[in-house]
């Protein structure tokens, strides 16, 4: 595709042998539900990249709140250059905001460079532009910078635990958060940004522990992380309080601003 990509690539389940694929797919998409909140992906797809082989900036708003490379490339004895996923940095999209005269600015400042590494799994907001870097030095398949790619889709609450059987209980005191959360953004300024929120619930009901497992939310108006809001989502999640229960739950709750 002319300014856009030139990559091979067919359906990841297509090459693989069933079992192989299914335990590879099954525990991608639980990672994604305990970590971003997304209950599926994508069909995944198997690329491989040789001589001349790129993709462009580019962004990927339609097709889910996550991008997702894996990669199989032994980058250690790789016989190419290039092949780098590229992500562009936050302050780009603000720049003269961050804009200092003084200083030299070469491309490692404009965008993040993450190697193919073997067993590595990349994550990020596709609504960041982001590519891949030009390959260069082989045409064997064998040798390209090999990949499975696409997307986290269909983000939704996940619990695991016994709160999930309480299913209508625990909706409604998770809305009373959400309603919360509307009130707070009829105030704040124009936010851009997907995060989620892992909560532990304990045994009595009461919130153990929480933490960001994502957060990629920015002020449009400053190009900066909104961290008096970060801090406020935390609070609203940590003062529900849930029913009594034998044992701990695990939420992930996913918030998409846009």
């Amino acid at each position: 595709m002319p300014d856009q990509y030139t990559l091979m690539r067919t359906p990841a389940y297509h090459y693989f042998p069933q079992k192989a694929y299914m335990d590879f797919h099954r525990s991608l998409v639980l990672w994604g539900r305990r970590t971003l909140g997304c209950w599926d992906i994508s069909p995944p797809w198997l690329s491989y990249y040789i001589n001349g082989c790129k993709q462009d900036l580019h962004s990927d708003v339609p097709h889910g709140p996550w991008a997702y490379v894996y990669s199989l490339t032994p980058w250690k004895g790789r016989k190419f250059s290039g092949g780098e996923t590229l992500i562009l940095k936050p302050e780009v999209l603000s720049y003269w905001r961050n804009f200092a005269s003084t200083e030299h600015r070469e491309l490692s400042s404009f965008v993040d460079r993450i190697p193919a590494l073997m067993n590595r799994l990349v994550v990020f907001d596709p609504r960041y532009p982001h590519g891949v870097t030009r390959v260069e030095g082989t045409q064997d398949p064998m040798e390209a910078r090999l990949v499975i790619h696409g997307w986290f889709m269909e983000p939704k609450t996940y619990i695991e635990g016994p709160l999930k059987s309480a299913s209508r209980k625990t909706e409604k005191i998770l809305n009373q958060a959400f309603d919360q959360i509307q009130e707070l953004l009829a105030v704040e300024r124009q936010l851009q940004g997907t995060v989620s929120i892992q909560v532990m619930v304990g045994t009595t009901g009461k919130v153990k522990t929480i933490r960001y497992g994502t957060n990629t939310l920015l002020d449009l108006e400053t190009g900066t992380a909104p961290s008096a809001l970060n801090r406020r989502l935390l609070k609203i999640y940590r003062d529900l309080e849930f029913p009594v229960a034998k044992a701990n739950t695990l939420m992930t709750v996913p918030l998409i601003f846009q």
